[in-house]
């Protein structure tokens, strides 16, 4: 049912490991991948070369983001929304403001 589906992921969020194996969630900030030093550099150097755009979309979005930075996490999507690291997932928070209209 649709309630033990909401107790599941909210649940899941507490978890963060299993077996010894680190458990990150996909939808919020600071999910790295393995990559090599040379990987790295060329990284640094492209987010360095796009500093000045991030820097824009952030000014023009004000106070609508909290930040704007370049990710590895897409491939072929312009951008990607992401929850901040220690907050709720858009789900979960989307199941709190509809028991706060709720109540």
């Amino acid at each position: 049912s649709s309630c033990t589906t909401q107790i599941v992921k909210s649940s899941i969020q507490e978890i963060k490991d299993y077996q010894a194996k680190k458990l990150v969630s996909v939808t919020k900030e600071g999910l790295k991948f393995e990559e090599s030093e040379e990987e790295k550099k060329a990284w640094e150097e492209l987010c360095a070369d796009f500093e000045p755009l991030s820097k824009l979309m952030k000014e023009i979005l004000g106070d609508k983001v909290e930040k704007v930075v370049m990710s590895e996490r897409i491939s072929e999507s312009p951008c990607v929304l992401v929850t901040g690291e220690y907050g709720w997932t858009a789900n979960m928070e989307r199941i709190m403001r509809a028991q706060a209209l709720r109540d």
